[in-house]
């Protein structure tokens, strides 16, 4: 296997691989996902039926999500060894999961975690959050906004090509539409010009969650612990 300019040229024959084998390659044995149940009698949230599937996934997303959103409610369940938790808002017949895992292996299995919920949720909504240079061709008039936001089969404006959703949003609805729900389902990204969400960035996110019917916050605002540089 060669390089010409960058690109990988792979040779015609297996005969020039020299020492690269995939059979030589050491598998890791990927980490077990089990749901570690923390409500109050500490047994499994089975639904037969569910109104609204929420999931919120990106870096950094806790602290808007449980104040504005979840407004300091506590998980019912958090799957191990990923950074996944799950709330249960049962007065709205909502469902909330909350990921800022990175690991892109991990996508799929959560998904197929999930499932139960994904199966019975009448209405499932993803949004994602991004940095706004992940965002290939941004218009002018969106380059200039600290937030601005994109969906597929959303009321927002549509995600062109070549942006595409990836992570647990991309696995929700590739599950919904081989389900034959591809209808009520929709993610949204957020494409951010900050790593940390303030009370700008946060305006249109709060609007966009009033539009999906989750009751949220009116406004955000970012806690900063005085004497530090850190945010909290």
């Amino acid at each position: 296997m060669s390089l010409n300019f960058g690109e990988i040229v792979e040779p015609s024959t297996r005969a020039f691989w020299d020492d690269y084998d995939e059979g030589d390659e050491e598998l890791v044995p990927l980490a077990p996902l089990e749901w570690e149940w923390l409500n109050e009698d500490n047994t499994e949230l089975k639904l037969d039926q569910l109104k609204h599937l929420l999931i919120i996934e990106g870096q950094g997303i806790a602290a808007i999500a449980g104040t504005a959103i979840l407004k300091g409610r506590s998980p019912v369940c958090r799957l191990q060894n990923v950074s996944v938790s799950v709330y249960h808002v049962p007065e709205r017949d909502l469902l909330v999961c909350l990921s800022e895992e990175k690991e892109l292996n991990s996508f799929g299995r959560i998904t197929e975690k999930l499932a139960p919920w994904l199966d019975v949720a009448q209405q499932v909504t993803a949004v994602s959050f991004h940095p706004s240079v992940m965002h290939k061709g941004t218009p002018a008039e969106d380059a200039e906004e600290v937030c601005f936001i994109r969906s597929i089969n959303g009321s927002e404006k549509g995600l062109e090509a070549p942006n595409v959703i990836t992570g647990l949003s991309a696995g929700a609805l590739s599950y919904r539409k081989f389900r034959d729900h591809a209808g009520s389902a929709a993610a949204y990204a957020c494409y951010l010009d900050s790593p940390v969400v303030d009370s700008a960035s946060a305006k249109p996110i709060l609007k966009l969650f009033k539009a999906l019917s989750v009751d949220c916050a009116d406004s955000y605002q970012l806690k900063f612990k005085a004497g530090s540089n850190l945010y909290m």
